[in-house]
């Protein structure tokens, strides 16, 4: 509710009416604190405008006329049109999703969509928001890896990271400042003059959608500099491999083994072969194959980045890239915590991957005050997703929508989600089929996702839209159906941070009874699926039924659950020196090493090794362009007073921020005839907003930051206004067309596109 951090709380309660908030101290995320939406949870709770019962749309979609009815029968009517769609268009043609209640209830939107038969589940964040750091983690480590604040890193480097008003899936801005205490190098990459940035050893205040760029040059640099852990990369990475020149795979005996070049005997051996002494660079040829060494194939891409090169491509110093690769590569231990900004440009499934190398090469891999990987304790929901899904025919993942195109998303390579633009196209065009229904958990893709006018199009056309949420929006005022869904207070909820938190999953307990008619969201959807007929594999009527069968499997209960407050991890160091992830030693990889050469990536058809995509709208792309839109946009960065499109109307948070800003530095300002309050228009290609200028000299000239998620929930509901949907929604500026789109995950460019700045009228 106030965003997915995992902070415990205590709630007072007094005669079934929750009246006093305070941190757990206990609580190992949070230690006690709250952050402001953490304090403003009853203001949600108890807030006037909460939907409190189930609505139907009784005049024209968008009008803002709405009937209330009761519980049985919003169920009938939508199950029973959600039934007529699937026999009609099959049931891929319903999609599911959720939005910023991620971690309440988007496992539940994909259970659902996987159980009505549909492999077109969504969620706001997905393409653009952790899943390309937590896949290119995967496939180069064989896990997520997280940065370990808590035991005295040397450096700390915070890549696209505000974790003193965001947080790093559950790595709170408390844990950075409490590192920072003992003084270590910090770094930060970022646009903009961030709080931490004002303090760092090193800035790299870079062009908005470069960071790959940077990342190589910090390879070029450790490379070249050989400041590199020898031995790690020799023996655990895939860097002595060697690689065909011709086709990229990595060669192989007929056991499987793969070849290295044996400096010692002149000749190729296979990898675990004894004594075995790998060449890591040079030119070879085996049994008439010409082949490198992985490494080599590294150290030859990054000779195209040099920080030169990459100080005009970035806007960055060469010398300032040279001192942040050195701080990080030579003190140990070192971390990096990484932010959705390198998610939102067309390199986002080469960003991470960069970085993930980074992290390898300098040793800084599961140690302490490195990257960690817990030990579960338990499985996680995310772990049932993964299962149902391998059990989903091979024919239906085909389905998934983007699959054809965007293979580390989704389809039968990716199975993650369904591809947001795709499934606009097929709302808006009918292709490759149609989508007639759009079921939606707390989302309001309207504000929140790209291309705002493409979005309202098509949930003006889909067949039936059900909104299920706390308040109405403007995506909910164009539903048929809008039914209320619960707060953390009024609902059980083991909170699935597994693999990406130190500590593991915080549990919300159910302490009142939900507001007017509001349901839980796992039982509204066991509930249609029972009137779909659809609901064999869906026997709980309660979430604590569902929990308490997975915990099980683990050798726990939900009231031990309840008791500790959650599910603690372990946290233990060197694992890939143990039969951990796999026996002798290694990583949960397809080559069972660090994979600095990507097999998988090289499978798909994706470059294996990290490389830069310029933004497709920029003054070098478009100079054409860019004559008429001079700034270059980011966008994105967080405020301590709400969470995305949230709590815009939580007065004690508006209070503090009632308008969005956009920043742009003094000097330009005046050349536009701007002062600080003047309302300004923000003018893209393809559309504008309108947000007030905050004069800040901690961005480049040429650079302009906008604020994301906004809407005016005081303003009038039905159309035209919708709440003020289009009037200072950065989305309206942005593109779901496809050269916007990275070309592995398919998320779209929403920093690094270009724009104009002026004044408006009124």
């Amino acid at each position: 509710m106030g965003c997915h951090g995992g902070c415990g709380i205590f709630v007072h309660v007094v005669d079934g009416k929750a009246v006093k908030l305070k941190g757990d101290p206990d609580c190992p995320n949070n230690g006690g604190k709250l952050c402001p939406k953490g304090w403003a949870g009853l203001d949600i709770l108890y807030h006037p405008d909460r939907l409190k019962y189930p609505l139907k749309r009784v005049g024209e979609r968008g009008e803002g006329k709405w009937k209330r009815i009761s519980w049985d029968q919003a169920l009938d009517e939508i199950s029973g049109k959600l039934m007529d769609i699937r026999d009609q268009y099959g049931p891929w043609a319903m999609v599911a999703g959720d939005g910023t209640k991620l971690d309440e209830v988007a496992w539940v939107a994909d259970l659902f969509a996987f159980h009505f038969g549909s492999p077109n589940n969504f969620g706001s964040g997905r393409a653009q928001c952790f899943r390309p750091r937590s896949v290119s983690s995967t496939w180069t480590y064989g896990g997520y890896f997280t940065p370990d604040y808590r035991n005295n890193p040397k450096c700390i480097v915070l890549w696209g990271d505000q974790p003193d008003v965001s947080n790093h899936n559950t790595i709170l801005g408390l844990t950075v400042i409490q590192a920072l205490k003992h003084r270590p190098n910090l770094v930060v990459v970022d646009p903009r003059r961030t709080r931490l940035a004002a303090r760092a050893d090193v800035w790299l205040q870079l062009r908005p959608g470069t960071d790959a760029a940077v990342a190589l040059a910090w390879l070029h640099v450790i490379l070249k500099e050989d400041l590199y852990d020898q031995e790690f990369v020799e023996r655990w990475t895939n860097g002595p491999f060697l690689v065909s020149n011709d086709t990229g795979e990595l060669l192989t005996v007929s056991q499987g083994s793969y070849l290295v070049w044996d400096t010692a005997r002149g000749q190729p051996l296979p990898a675990d072969s004894p004594d075995v002494k790998p060449a890591m660079g040079g030119s070879y040829e085996v049994a008439g194959v010409a082949c490198k060494p992985a490494w080599q194939l590294l150290l030859d891409r990054v000779e195209d980045y040099p920080p030169e090169r990459v100080a005009e491509i970035a806007w960055v110093k060469a010398e300032d890239i040279r001192k942040a690769a050195r701080l990080y590569a030579t003190a140990k231990p070192a971390c990096i915590g990484w932010g959705v900004g390198i998610e939102h440009s067309v390199s986002a499934h080469q960003n991470p991957r960069a970085i993930c190398i980074l992290q390898a090469i300098t040793g800084n891999l599961d140690v302490p005050g490195g990257t960690v990987n817990p030990v579960p304790r338990c499985y996680g929901v995310n772990t049932v997703i993964r299962r149902y899904v391998d059990t989903v025919p091979a024919e239906l993942l085909e389905k998934q929508l983007g699959g054809d195109k965007y293979k580390l998303l989704s389809g039968p390579t990716g199975k993650l989600t369904a591809h947001i633009p795709s499934i606009l196209h097929a709302i808006i065009d009918e292709k490759p089929y149609p989508v007639k229904a759009w079921f939606n958990i707390g989302c309001n893709p309207i504000v929140g996702w790209a291309d705002s006018k493409k979005v309202y199009k098509a949930l003006k056309k889909v067949e039936l839209s059900v909104a299920c949420d706390l308040f109405m929006t403007p995506t909910a005022q164009l539903a048929d159906y809008v039914l209320p869904g619960t707060t953390y207070f009024e609902k059980s909820r083991l909170i699935d941070h597994q693999g990406v938190n130190p500590f593991g999953h915080v549990m919300t307990q159910k302490v009142i009874e939900p507001i007017g008619e509001a349901r839980d969201e796992f039982e509204i959807c066991g509930d249609l699926l029972r009137r779909c007929g659809l609901a064999r594999d869906w026997p709980w009527y309660r979430v604590e039924e569902f929990y308490d069968k997975l915990l099980r499997e683990s050798g726990l209960t939900w009231e031990e659950v309840v008791e500790a407050g959650g599910v603690w991890d372990e946290v233990r160091y060197g694992k890939y020196e143990t039969d951990y992830y796999r026996k002798g030693g290694g990583f949960k990889t397809p080559t069972g090493k660090v994979e600095v050469y990507s097999t998988h990536w090289h499978t798909l058809g994706y470059d294996p090794l990290p490389t830069y995509f310029e933004p497709p709208e920029s003054p070098y792309s478009t100079p054409e362009v860019a004559k008429e839109y001079p700034f270059v946009v980011t966008t994105g960065a967080k405020v301590h007073w709400f969470f995305h499109s949230q709590h815009r109307q939580i007065e004690r948070l508006r209070r503090h921020h009632p308008f969005p800003v956009v920043q742009i530095h003094p000097a330009k300002a005046a050349r536009l005839g701007l002062v600080e309050g003047d309302w300004a228009w923000i003018e893209s290609p393809r559309g504008k907003c309108k947000q007030k200028v905050e004069l800040f000299d901690g961005i480049d000239e040429r650079v302009i930051h906008i604020e994301h998620g906004w809407w005016y929930p005081e303003q009038e509901g039905p159309e035209p206004y919708l709440y003020g949907a289009f009037e200072s929604n950065a989305n309206c500026l942005t593109s779901v067309e496809p050269s916007f789109l990275d070309i592995g995950f398919g998320g779209y460019t929403l920093r690094g596109f270009l724009a104009k700045v002026y004044k408006a009228e009124s």
